[in-house]
């Protein structure tokens, strides 16, 4: 794998979770107009589900001749996005939002840890080092430092560790299961995963209780973009190419894009404990990459 294509992979991932950093801000204001985290939740991945299977209409033939069992595989690991958006919105039910992102954020060390374990990779030097940076700026950037956290509640740190769970879990199948498949098409069987399991264990009463004509559809498409249809396209361009320990410390910019997001269209307060946060996140990214930069003939 040549160096252009290992930055290009990189750059997919970067973007896919800066995708999700969003999607904290758009849930806040979903929320402040008056819907619950069922109809955001709901109308996320339905929507992100219409709009998938309306790209992927073109290549209906070619998913014709996919496996039943790889089709299985691909819902299966859809569910796990699915199910990080589910335990984070309920989080936010409970918690402040810097520490439901805290927790969230652990995916961070569990991506490493789940990588050495599964794919008997066992850290490098480098990789503790980006470990360490990254938690250490996830600490700073999320507020907890400043006295915001004021609501832990055990059910709260309960759901926030789920969803880092499941977030681990996503990433690792984004880049396992039928990467020879195009990256659309994977992340609609995926995305089809997701919304089954989300519409489960949230009956979607939104579609007759009058939600979307009360400005439900607005918050739905935003959402389905940014949380539904890029992340698990980039993810799926990107994260074959990469090991799911690094993709998985990448996957930290999305805290600063949260912050970032939260002061410009929430106008909350930032400090400097924050943005020194960021720097040590974006310094833990570039010596995560330093760690697998040697072994170019990697094609994990």
């Amino acid at each position: 794998m040549t160096s252009k294509n290992r930055w290009k992979a990189i750059w997919f991932v970067l973007l896919g979770a800066a995708s999700y950093g969003v999607l904290s801000t758009f849930v806040k204001l979903g929320y402040q107009s008056g819907f619950t985290a069922s109809e955001i939740t709901g109308s996320q991945v339905l929507f992100g589900l219409i709009v998938l299977w309306l790209l992927s209409l073109p290549k209906l033939r070619q998913m014709k001749g996919i496996s039943r069992g790889i089709i299985v595989k691909l819902i299966a690991g859809g569910t796990f996005t699915g199910l990080t958006g589910y335990f984070y919105y309920q989080s936010l039910q409970v918690l402040d939002a810097s520490f439901a992102v805290l927790l969230l954020f652990q995916f961070t060390w569990m991506g490493m840890l789940f990588d050495w374990f599964v794919a008997r990779r066992v850290p490098t030097l480098f990789q503790w080092i980006a470990m360490v940076l990254t938690l250490i700026g996830t600490v700073l950037a999320s507020g907890i430092l400043s006295g915001t956290i004021d609501r832990p509640s055990a059910s709260g740190i309960g759901l926030g560790l789920l969803a880092a769970c499941c977030y681990t879990m996503f990433i690792f199948f984004s880049g396992r299961v039928a990467t020879h498949l195009p990256a659309l098409v994977r992340s609609t069987w995926m995305i089809t995963g997701a919304a089954l399991i989300v519409l489960i264990l949230m009956p979607p009463q939104f579609l007759w209780n009058g939600s979307l004509s009360q400005g439900l559809w607005k918050w739905g498409i935003l959402l389905s973009v940014f949380g539904m249809i890029l992340p698990p396209f980039l993810y799926a361009k990107g994260a074959p190419f990469i090991e799911t320990g690094l993709a998985a410390v990448l996957g930290s910019v999305e805290l600063p894009v949260v912050i970032i997001c939260s002061a410009l269209l929430l106008h909350e307060t930032t400090y400097v404990l924050q943005w020194i946060g960021i720097a040590v996140i974006l310094l833990g990214v570039f010596v995560s990459e330093r760690k697998t930069g040697v072994p170019s003939d990697s094609s994990a």
